[in-house]
């Protein structure tokens, strides 16, 4: 069982800023019709979430989907948070925000690098503690900020503020282009998965 989701993180977002823009973009999604304006439905085990508006349609693409359509809830966090891809959290590599080359976490057998992910695991910790998260590059062994890496697929990003829709079909490039906007241009990165 289980559902899938999405979720759309601002990596930007300090954790002072996010409420105040999860307010603010919370507002155009309800007076765009891609969301209801009440917090009714459950969040698979994170409280209420906003339900899917009268123009959601406008906003995924349904293509493939049976009828009648029916998505979950928007929920959205405004706290310092890993957003993984849960039973799909295994990316094959991240890229490094320097040299930008990528670091392997899997060889072509698909077997996994030993240690290759220590650095980046040890990083996550730091994250969730709530301090600075640097991954030392194994390339050019520039050490950067986890929320700089990227490259892990739609597996991890790093944020304040995420935005995770669930049982939706995928986002639209041009949902998330106006999204992007609405963040005020803040890096963004879409997590997708299951659990």
């Amino acid at each position: 069982m289980g559902d899938y989701f999405q979720t759309v993180v601002d990596r930007d977002a300090t954790e002072a800023e996010a409420a105040p823009l999860a307010a603010r973009v919370v507002a155009w999604l309800v007076a765009e019709g891609v969301i209801g304006p009440d917090r009714t439905e459950p969040a698979l085990g994170r409280g209420p979430g906003y339900p899917p508006g009268p123009r959601v349609r406008e906003a995924v693409d349904s293509s493939g989907w049976g009828e009648p359509w029916q998505g979950g809830p928007l929920h959205v966090d405004v706290t310092r948070t890993v957003f993984d891809a849960g039973q799909y959290a295994d990316p094959s590599s991240a890229r490094c925000p320097r040299c930008e080359r990528d670091i392997a976490f899997h060889d072509r057998a698909l077997q996994g690098i030993p240690g290759a992910w220590d650095p980046f695991s040890e990083a996550i910790e730091d994250w969730e503690a709530g301090v600075d998260a640097l991954v030392r590059c194994a390339h050019c062994e520039a050490s950067s900020p986890l929320v700089d890496w990227t490259g892990m697929g739609h597996c991890f990003a790093f944020g304040a503020l995420g935005f995770t829709f669930w049982g939706w079909p995928d986002l639209t490039r041009s949902f998330l282009a106006e999204f992007d906007r609405r963040l005020d241009g803040h890096r963004t990165a879409v997590v997708s998965g299951k659990i």
